[in-house]
């Protein structure tokens, strides 16, 4: 388990899923396999860098009731989202 910061706030990561070079949805889908391994309110972290991510993964988290804390470019030019698992997978 990491911990990390955003918006000022730390938060315990618990899982985290490299997409880099992935293209939606596989990238959300490898997100939706390791979130179905935490328990609700853990955190997963995602890494890619498909732009589709920020549009797909806030629509996804949405219709799947899981919380997405944020959704940022980093230096590297990668987005790294925090999502915090609300509910059990169907």
């Amino acid at each position: 388990m990491k911990e990390a910061e955003t918006h000022g706030k730390k938060i315990e990561v618990e899982r985290s899923v490299d997409a880099v070079g992935l293209f939606c949805p596989i990238p959300v889908v490898k997100l939706k396999l390791e979130l179905e391994k935490v328990e609700i309110n853990k955190v997963v972290e995602l890494l890619a860098d498909d732009p589709g991510i920020l549009e797909d993964l806030p629509a996804w988290c949405k219709e799947t009731n899981n919380s997405l804390l944020s959704l940022e470019k980093n230096k590297e030019d990668v987005f790294v989202a925090y999502v915090q698992k609300r509910r059990e997978s169907r």
